[in-house]
């Protein structure tokens, strides 16, 4: 479908809000505060500027450079430089800056280079750390502040790496952030509050991933194998992180009435994602199995269980879990004709 079939010309404002941002300084989270910024929304920009992966002290005052082009284009923004880890000190400084709090964009992260073979649990807790209990300790502290105002958009930004990469600890990390989001929006459901919580998949060409590379390319030299080659020039202008930002601030709108919902974004290419599930195979006594199935009905179902388009789509943060559950499809089952 083209955009212009359905293309409004009101543009969306977000005068008197206040939005978090973290990791904001680079890449993605960089032009997330831009274009919030640009429709007249307060920004707190926070970014540790520490390397991709998390180490070495702060390359510089990022989140202050971020800050002067929004106040060079007229807009207004403060810089943090908590780590995500204190999620309350972060938060906090919102408060003290502009007294209210009414978006948070979950952007920050860090990706080390390990392959799955080079893991330690040391490089998977720190991952962990920042990218999954670091949304945790931002959002803990942002919470009662959208509850007590009964408002609140949140967006968490997941990875494409969650389908299934070459970095464990980042992709089981980014897949975590998507049960903490419905998590969350079931707890908005139960209030009844105008709290939205949904997720983001990004796919661009940042600092991360170029950085990555760079450090994949220099073990694999050291290595005596051949570098990865660099995708073309053309295709990182593609890529661009400004090609995503559009989706955040939408979903960050007063009027997006989205939740519990997963999009992806990249190169002007947006998409929603869902739970799928397959048609139903059964193995009860309608059957004729009075006992436990056995692995044979699983393998001779195996045309069933590929059947999505007799199947159904779960919902998410209604506190269902999926339903209906596997107990009440069976007795659905044995009860019909």
């Amino acid at each position: 479908m083209y955009m212009s079939d359905t293309t409004s010309t009101d543009t969306l404002d977000f005068t008197g809000q206040v939005a978090l941002i973290t990791g904001a300084g680079r890449g993605l989270g960089r032009e997330h505060a831009l274009l919030l910024a640009s429709r007249g929304c307060k920004v707190v920009v926070n970014d540790l500027g520490t390397a991709y992966d998390g180490s070495g002290a702060a390359e510089g005052r990022v989140a202050d450079e971020v800050v002067q082009l929004i106040k060079a284009a007229g807009g207004d923004a403060v810089a943090n430089y908590d780590s995500v880890e204190d999620g309350q000190r972060v938060v906090d400084a919102a408060i003290d800056a502009y007294g209210r709090l009414d978006i948070v964009v979950n952007n920050a992260g860090i990706l080390t280079p390990e392959v799955w073979s080079e893991l330690t649990l040391e490089s998977w807790q720190k991952t962990l750390n920042i990218n999954l209990t670091g949304v945790f300790s931002i959002m803990k502290a942002a919470w009662p502040i959208f509850v007590k105002q009964q408002y609140g958009r949140s967006i968490m930004t997941a990875s494409p790496a969650m389908y299934g990469a070459g970095v464990a600890a980042y992709a089981a990390s980014k897949a975590g952030i998507i049960g903490l989001s419905h998590s969350l929006q079931f707890e908005a459901r139960k209030l009844k509050l105008d709290i939205k919580c949904n997720v983001l998949i990004p796919q661009a060409g940042t600092r991360m991933t170029q950085d990555f590379e760079t450090s994949v390319n220099e073990t694999r030299q050291a290595l005596g194998k051949k570098a990865t080659p660099s995708a073309p020039e053309e295709v990182l202008q593609r890529l661009s992180p400004d090609k995503v930002s559009a989706m955040v601030v939408w979903l960050a709108h007063p009027t997006c009435h989205a939740e519990s919902s997963i999009f992806e974004a990249g190169g002007g290419y947006f998409a929603q994602l869902n739970w799928a599930r397959s048609a139903p195979l059964f193995a009860t006594e309608k059957e004729g199995i009075n006992g436990a199935p056995l692995p044979e009905n699983i393998r001779d179902g195996q045309q069933t269980l590929a059947d999505f388009d007799h199947g159904d789509m779960p919902k998410s943060g209604d506190g269902t879990m999926g339903a209906p559950n596997a107990l009440q499809r069976v007795y659905r089952h044995l009860k019909s004709d």
